[in-house]
């Protein structure tokens, strides 16, 4: 398996493809449809599914788009859809233009394990940035996909509706930094990590 990181336009964010050459799953893509789709079918992959970590606009903008392009299903927590019914007003409050918010097809849940083409996805509730945060965690690959949960030496805001300090440091805490330490952590925003680095560098949290 493959995965390659694309960072788009709207706020830097970063959209990943983990792919095997042939099918795809799609975690957070936040704007640029344009650029993925083509980036996609460069490949001649299929999306099995899109994977939203949480649901604020800058990581939902472009899901509708392939989801209707690629006929596939965009699942995300339960709890985020509250994130979702106001994703606009936070992009009104940046003074960016609303983005297509996507309907959600199916829900990922705590300890859930998503099958893609034998590949074991792990799906770790991670409330604090939003209620509905997830990471999705590849233990055959170490790769952890964090959102914008943990990002290399720092951590998700908590200041926007749903967000919880104590929550995003009980979840990076007791369920992030549980990880072995190999695991490669690739966040939202900003450059990939490891847990290891983040346990010993991270100021925010130091477990």
């Amino acid at each position: 398996m493959k995965l390659e990181r694309l960072t788009l336009k709207l706020l830097a964010e970063n959209c990943y493809i983990y792919h095997n050459e042939e099918n795809c799953i799609v975690f957070d893509p936040g704007s640029d449809f344009e650029r993925i789709k083509e980036f996609i079918l460069s490949k001649n992959l299929k999306i099995s599914y899109i994977l939203l970590t949480h649901c604020h606009f800058d990581h939902v903008g472009a899901a509708s788009d392939l989801k209707d392009f690629f006929n596939t299903k965009i699942l995300c927590h339960k709890d985020d859809l509250t994130t979702l019914k106001i994703t606009n007003k936070s992009a009104t409050y940046y003074g960016l233009e609303p983005v297509k918010v996507p309907e959600i097809d199916g829900f990922v849940n705590d300890n859930d394990i998503i099958d893609f083409c034998g590949i074991s996805i792990k799906v770790i509730h991670t409330p604090g940035h939003s209620i509905g945060s997830v990471c999705y965690y590849i233990e055959q690959d170490n790769i952890l996909i964090s959102g914008d949960t943990l990002f290399l030496e720092s951590i998700g805001r908590t200041d926007f509706p749903t967000g919880s300090y104590d929550d995003i440091i009980n979840s990076i805490e007791n369920k992030l930094y549980t990880l072995p330490d190999n695991t490669v952590v690739y966040p939202g925003h900003g450059f990939h990590s490891t847990i290891e680095h983040e346990k010993k560098f991270n100021p925010f949290i130091q477990g």
